[in-house]
């Protein structure tokens, strides 16, 4: 064997592999304290938890941070006897997105007939990218609401992942 064969069986043969995930965040409802209710309907005796307050501002703050993903000051608790649910509509918050790139290295190495070398090199998340699960949006925790401090599970692009495999067939 020559060593440009010996060089081409090294450097050619590689199959390489990606899946990659890019998806907005989830849709979300500011939402605020059962004892905070205008709506005259009593929604703890209902076993309702989520009562929706005013937004009287913009949700996104002009300089977005991780602890400030959501603007606090843009929600307020509705007036007292007002009579009616919050101006907040469902779904108008967006939670941030998923980013993963996974992927996945392979070479099939012959060593004699029929029997075969197979390496092997996967990894998820690639990039490393954090990714984060969405923020609490009720207005009543004001010490949580709208900050990013959760990563997603590793179903959904969470920390990067790495196995190495070598494989003799025969």
């Amino acid at each position: 064997m020559n060593s440009s064969s010996a060089l081409s069986n090294i450097l050619g043969g590689w199959n390489v592999n990606t899946i990659t995930l890019l998806e907005t965040g989830p849709y979300l409802t500011p939402t605020t304290s059962v004892s905070n209710d205008q709506t005259n309907t009593n929604p703890a005796a209902a076993d309702v938890n989520v009562v929706r307050p005013d937004i009287v501002g913009n949700p996104i703050p002009a300089h977005r941070t991780n602890a400030n993903y959501f603007n606090i000051n843009a929600f307020a608790n509705p007036p007292q006897g007002a009579g009616r649910v919050g101006t907040a509509s469902v779904g108008s918050l967006e939670a941030p997105g998923t980013i993963a790139v996974n992927g996945g290295l392979a070479k099939a190495i012959a060593i004699r007939e029929n029997w075969n070398l197979r390496f092997e090199a996967t990894f998820t998340n690639v990039l490393n990218h954090t990714n984060f699960a969405p923020p609490t949006t009720n207005i009543s925790n004001s010490a949580s609401f709208g900050a990013l401090t959760t990563a997603q599970t590793a179903e959904s692009g969470g920390n990067r992942t790495g196995q190495v495999a070598l494989r003799l067939d025969f």
